[in-house]
């Protein structure tokens, strides 16, 4: 999955970044998303999430999850270079420490055109459910509480550091739905008897 994301990201965004046409998918509601730039931390905490399923995933669901992260990654990288967006907010650069370098370094190494569907969402969405999936059947009603709950939080982040609309949250769903629906566990091997 690392690999499919840093060879498509980049290289969608840089593409995107060269086309003249860009597409709008705004709501009336991303108007009324505030800036909160503490949310930062909780939109950076997603990369320590990513890593988790090698504690809480076996084989074969790990496998699985990630064939879908890399269908996501391709799908959504085909998508980011067809329709490019516009991102609605204007890039304010905070003028309190540290989210002023946070603010500044982001915004230099991110073009705001790859929007929709946020991939963003996409890995917290396949990632949380892969683990609450693996954990739920053992008992640990807990820790995929805590898994939603930081899931969800990643996903509003998105929107409240204003890197992401409404739409881009939306679409990034229905897609995690479809892979779910297209990339499917193999049917149990048959067992006979020695």
């Amino acid at each position: 999955m690392l690999i499919a994301s840093y060879a498509v990201y980049p290289t969608a965004n840089w593409l995107a970044s060269l086309r003249e046409q860009r597409f709008d998918f705004i709501t009336p509601w991303d108007g009324l998303i505030p800036l909160v730039p503490e949310f930062i931390f909780v939109y950076f905490s997603f990369f320590p999430f990513l890593v988790l399923p090698y504690w809480l995933v076996q084989q074969p669901a790990i496998s699985l999850l990630g064939k879908r992260q890399v269908a996501g990654t391709l799908i959504c990288g085909l998508v980011f270079v067809l329709f490019p967006a516009n991102l609605a907010f204007d890039r304010v650069i905070p003028e309190v420490e540290p989210y002023r370098s946070i603010f500044s370094a982001m915004f230099f190494v991110d073009k705001p055109h790859n929007l929709l569907p946020s991939l963003h969402i996409v890995y917290t969405a396949l990632t949380g459910l892969a683990i609450c999936q693996a954990q739920w059947p053992k008992g640990r009603v807990w820790l995929c509480a805590a898994i939603a709950l930081w899931s969800v939080a990643i996903c509003a982040s998105t929107m409240l550091v204003h890197q992401h609309h409404i739409l881009d949250v939306v679409t990034a769903l229905l897609l995690v739905a479809v892979l779910y629906g297209v990339i499917r566990p193999a049917p149990a091997e048959l067992k006979h008897p020695a």
